[in-house]
């Protein structure tokens, strides 16, 4: 029987598998596993609905004086006005082609 402490048979196998790691080694892999874990879990804290509302694009919307909100009528009327001189568009039918022509039986039961 060999008389080897289980140590030495731990260090053999770990040395001939080349799992022996240094400190630092072991210390680099355990923070690489940590920021691995913890990267999928930051998205999650983002979309909590409980966290606080933060705006980076800076303060609300000012209020508008009166010769601003003069110009925006102005402004909608002018849109308004030019959308309704565009003529009404007949709908597109990308199918057309590849779509069979209605039979008569089809119309018939249409107009009833």
């Amino acid at each position: 029987m060999i008389n080897t402490a289980p140590e030495d048979v731990l260090q053999k196998n770990a040395v001939h598998w080349g799992l022996l790691l240094t400190k630092s080694a072991r210390m680099l892999l355990c923070v690489l596993l940590g920021t691995a874990l913890a990267l999928p879990a930051a998205s999650v804290f983002a979309q909590n609905p409980l966290s606080p509302k933060i705006s980076l694009q800076g303060d609300q919307k000012r209020p508008l004086t009166p010769e601003e909100q003069e110009r925006q009528k102005r402004l909608d009327a002018e849109y308004k006005a030019a959308t309704s001189k565009i003529p009404d568009q007949k709908r597109a039918d990308p199918w057309a082609d590849v779509r069979p022509a209605p039979s008569a039986s089809a119309s018939k039961k249409k107009q009833q």
